[in-house]
């Protein structure tokens, strides 16, 4: 169909349609945050307010709002969004020589806060996933132009890095609004379903209900999901487990998140762990890991869901196989989770 509706358009539609598109606005770069320094430190009472920032989760997290450009009114100014994240170890004297305060891999996220619906108060969206390098820099980037609705405005901004050690990191964040065409994007709906940092055994399955409003093309979910063990052994940061997806009681995908490109990432990982096996140096950078690599950002899985037809439905993942705790205060495995429902304007003249 979709084809059928593409051979329609001739040339001279096409040259009417470049000649009634408004112009491209110059390209805009928004700082967030400019090397501001996150470092786990106990003795903060939150919030705590320093040189415009909101200092959270006693120094892991900072937070800022910015004013960003306003939603086009016409989809033919869409514009891609790109989200940079640029992380350096702070450096600190051990024995005589400068090291990285922090030398271990750190999960990243950047989100934004938004009021909830229905009076439900404010709501944390997770918008980009990264994982630090083991002591090394690192610039991590994500195409955010499907996440534009959310995009726009003033905008609370958070950055978290899960740092237990100080000096940890500084960290920026900028957005930039190009006049690069968006491609098939006319990007009109944004909508969290889930946040969760810790999905665990005790509790796999995540569940929310969502309205989809008429008149949207290709709506889809964008997921990430990672996994991870409180004592860095192989259930589940090394291990991964089936994710099985449904919409409305019907079964939608099953999956298990995977990642498998960790040897080309030694530059950003000095401080890695190093063993030799029969001759050949590892790095645990190298390793498999449950959907993540030190030093990489982790891409979302986009899974098209025409399910989602106008009305209310009820979306669930569940997370099978977690290692539980196997005592109290005892080690076990958790999955860092979130997902939104993304979709567009539809373009005149395309049937779906």
């Amino acid at each position: 169909m979709l084809l059928h509706a593409m051979r329609r358009f001739n040339l001279t539609s096409w040259l009417l349609l470049c000649l009634a598109a408004p112009a491209a606005a110059a390209d805009e770069t928004f700082t967030v945050f400019e090397s501001v320094p996150i470092a786990h430190d106990e003795a903060l009472t939150e919030p705590v307010e320093r040189e415009g920032l909101t200092v959270l989760s006693f120094g892991q997290t900072v937070q800022a709002t910015v004013v960003l450009p306003p939603l086009p009114t016409d989809q033919r100014e869409a514009r891609r969004i790109v989200a940079t994240v640029r992380v350096e170890p702070v450096l600190t004297e051990i024995r005589g020589r400068m090291r990285p305060g922090d030398p271990w891999t750190r999960v990243g996220s950047v989100s934004i806060v938004r009021e909830g619906e229905a009076g439900r108060g404010p709501v944390e969206i997770e918008l980009m996933r990264f994982i630090t390098g083991f002591g090394g820099p690192g610039t991590f980037q994500e195409d955010l132009t499907p996440l534009a609705p959310l995009l726009s405005g003033p905008t609370t901004f958070r950055l978290f890095i899960s740092t237990y050690l100080n000096p940890g990191w500084h960290a920026s964040l900028t957005l930039t609004y190009s006049t690069e065409e968006a491609g098939f994007r006319r990007p009109t709906f944004a909508r969290r379903l889930f946040n969760e940092p810790e999905v665990t055994a005790r509790a796999g399955t995540l569940e929310a209900r969502i309205r989809i409003p008429p008149d949207l093309a290709q709506p889809r979910l964008r997921l990430i999901s990672t996994g991870h063990a409180t004592d860095g052994t192989s259930g589940d940061e090394f291990t991964t487990r089936t994710h099985i997806l449904t919409i409305d009681g019907e079964e939608i995908a099953r999956w298990r998140p995977w990642a498998e490109e960790g040897g080309p990432l030694r530059p950003a990982n000095p401080t890695s762990g190093r063993m030799t096996i029969e001759g050949r140096e590892l790095w645990s950078s190298d390793l498999d890991r449950a959907g993540w690599h030190p030093g990489a950002v982790v891409r979302p899985l986009l899974i098209p869901v025409p399910e989602l037809t106008p009305g209310e439905h009820t979306i669930r993942l569940e997370i099978r196989g977690i290692r539980p705790q196997a005592e109290e205060e005892g080690p076990y495995g958790y999955w860092r989770v979130s997902g939104l429902v993304v979709a567009d304007e539809p373009w005149p003249g395309l049937e779906e």
